[in-house]
């Protein structure tokens, strides 16, 4: 097989394949548990391997589905999987993937060939058109560089409540081209503003990494993404990869950034992800005090539930997830006297539905 239908895997493949495959573990069976239909899409879908066998992330997510199979967390829910791949030789590649494999029932792989845009365009122009409803959908877009995906398309996409995006953001390209004019068009689709435009003048510097990094995040969010967990992937002392996470559901925001801590004590790669506009380093020790200080921000010495402070941990203000906050975090505030505790009589603990609630000092 030729280079140009296989490649090395990268290292930032590899970490962004690792965070893939614990998200949708756990996506899976909790949309399986309350829809008869899920849609898993790979806008850039490739060959489905490397070149030294390392599997790509259609078999990343086929791998996933039919491990739910055979557990039974999927026993009534039909699994869509569209792979779309604009090279034909990678495109038939894959199908030839596809086809050794014994795919089992209730799950549907489908390779279709052509450029993200116009196939998605397509797919969502047909639900349009016969008034349906798009069932729930994990989009994966990782193009080559910063064309293909523009932010008009990513809006549609997560107008349905119920989709999700995994965003490959290529900085490098941006960063080596964006002052050459024939890129002007691909940079504001990728965008969606003209904004960008606003580097020009900056100089080479981080100051310029996070501008067009946190204006990536300002489009999402203003083009219908309610959560965004953004975060950088690491080898060495080198910057790899950003992904962002867009999401109308905060458990699903929540899911994302447990599937980044649990990947952590792998050591590979280091994650790491925005905290009060400062770069935190997600390692396998948590130090939650930085989680502490955004509580006691947010919340001050007003004393409020346990519920809405656990949404706030959910959401996205914060890379920590809501397996930090009872255990690891109020448990040693109460203990170390730095948070008041208001407890009905006999409620121990900070459980929900409980009326507990909480004054941080």
């Amino acid at each position: 097989m030729t280079q140009s239908v296989m490649w090395d895997m990268g290292d930032h493949t590899a970490g962004k394949h690792l965070i893939l495959r614990e998200y949708l573990n756990g996506w899976f069976p909790i949309l399986g548990r309350w829809n008869a239909r899920i849609v898993f899409i790979d806008g850039f879908a490739g060959p489905g391997e490397y070149r030294h066998g390392e599997i790509g992330s259609p078999l990343v997510a086929l791998d996933s589905i039919e491990q739910h199979k055979r557990s039974g967390h999927l026993a009534s829910t039909e699994v869509v999987c569209i792979f779309i791949e604009e090279d034909v030789d990678r495109a038939n590649h894959l199908r030839a993937l596809l086809n050794s494999r014994s795919i089992g029932s209730g799950i549907k792989a489908v390779v279709r060939d052509g450029t993200f845009q116009d196939n998605m365009r397509e797919m969502l122009d047909y639900i349009n058109e016969q008034n349906l409803k798009m069932a729930p959908a994990f989009v994966m877009i990782d193009p080559f560089g910063v064309k293909g995906s523009p932010m008009s398309l990513i809006s549609r996409i997560l107008s349905n409540p119920k989709s999700e995006c995994f965003i490959s953001f290529m900085y490098e390209p941006i960063r080596r081209f964006h002052a050459q004019a024939k890129f002007d068009p691909h940079l504001t689709d990728l965008f969606g503003t003209t904004d960008w435009k606003e580097c020009l003048t900056m100089p080479e510097s981080e100051g310029k990494k996070r501008f067009l990094h946190s204006l990536f995040r300002e489009s999402l969010k203003s083009h219908g993404a309610k959560y965004v967990v953004n975060f950088e992937i690491w080898k060495g002392s080198r910057h790899k990869y950003t992904i962002y996470f867009a999401t109308g559901h905060e458990k699903g925001c929540d899911l994302m950034k447990q599937a980044i801590w649990k990947v952590v004590p792998d050591g590979s790669f280091e994650f790491r992800g925005h905290n009060l506009n400062q770069m935190v380093l997600f390692a396998p020790n948590v130090d939650t005090e930085p989680l502490a200080r955004q509580l006691k921000q947010r919340f001050g010495n007003t004393y409020t539930s346990v519920e809405t402070i656990e949404q706030f941990v959910m959401a996205d203000e914060t890379i920590f997830h809501t397996g930090h906050l009872r255990q690891k975090t109020l448990r040693p505030l109460e203990k170390d006297g730095r948070i008041r505790v208001n407890r009905p009589s006999g409620v121990r603990g900070f459980t929900n539905g409980k009326g507990v609630t909480i004054s941080f000092l």
